[in-house]
């Protein structure tokens, strides 16, 4: 059964969409990293239409506004758990204020159905949007949104890649992949590779994926309650840099050289 009830259908394809997917704080990190590595390499990516979940959906309002991880890391650790109902939304709103970007969506989960809505960014304050998809079942309380209690996006799926509207490049910014926490990440990365594939023989776009190494995955060590401590976050950030720098570079360089037409400034 089709499990997402709203497809993100864009009259035109895109030169770049980006998927963020789900890491806590030091998710968050590494996605601004990526932003930052895709900017400098000359991808749209502060004007691409995106989907986040969870820490990805912090990741589409830094892109879209232009934030970097001091704005994030000034709201301190994360208390957890913490299932006080509206904490999410303050700490969002801190950040974000009331914005309401374009062209992003941001994944969360209905409570009553488990159904996982794509929430549209031009309807909603982001702040709403980034606390439902961020509401860790038993971590974090659910977050109303309209007339629906959401939880977190990645109940469903890490990254909703199947979901992204067509363009010439998709990235995938997954914190949790590779050689991050064994087996999990190596599931989580499979899984969307998957969706990407998917995605790729409906659209025809080339994709990337940008996924920790093991330089970053060491620093992070191997408990999941390090995902939410802010104080890592800032140290992980370099490495996070550096291993999505080399890798955009060389993947960016193999496609062209294949004759895919990227737009880069």
């Amino acid at each position: 059964m089709h499990d997402v009830t709203q497809i993100i259908d864009l009259r035109q394809p895109e030169p770049l969409t980006v998927v963020y997917g789900g890491g806590g704080a030091v998710g968050i990190a590494w996605h601004v990293a990526v932003i930052d590595a895709m900017e400098q390499l000359g991808l749209p990516v502060r004007t691409a239409p995106s989907i986040g979940t969870s820490a990805g959906s912090w990741a589409c309002g830094a892109a879209r506004l232009g934030l970097g991880f001091d704005e994030f890391a000034a709201l301190g650790d994360f208390d957890v758990p913490n299932r006080r109902r509206g904490a999410l939304e303050a700490m969002a709103r801190e950040v974000f204020g009331d914005a309401r970007p374009t062209r992003i969506w941001i994944s969360a989960v209905a409570v009553r159905s488990l159904r996982r809505h794509l929430l549209d960014g031009r309807r909603h304050d982001l702040a709403d949007l980034v606390a439902a998809s961020s509401a860790v079942p038993g971590v974090f309380a659910p977050h109303r949104v309209g007339s629906r209690d959401y939880i977190d996006g990645g109940v469903r799926s890490m990254a909703s890649a199947d979901q992204a509207p067509p363009a010439a490049l998709m990235v995938a910014s997954l914190p949790i992949g590779g050689p991050l926490f064994g087996p999990v990440g190596r599931t989580f990365e499979r899984v969307t590779r998957n969706a990407m594939a998917r995605w790729r023989s409906r659209h025809g776009g080339a994709t990337v994926v940008v996924r920790p190494d093991a330089r970053f995955a060491a620093a992070v060590g191997r408990h999941p309650r390090g995902l939410m401590d802010t104080a890592l976050a800032r140290e992980v950030y370099p490495l996070a840099y550096d291993a999505a720098a080399r890798h955009l570079e060389r993947r960016l360089t193999d496609l062209e050289m294949r004759g895919v037409a990227l737009t880069r400034s």
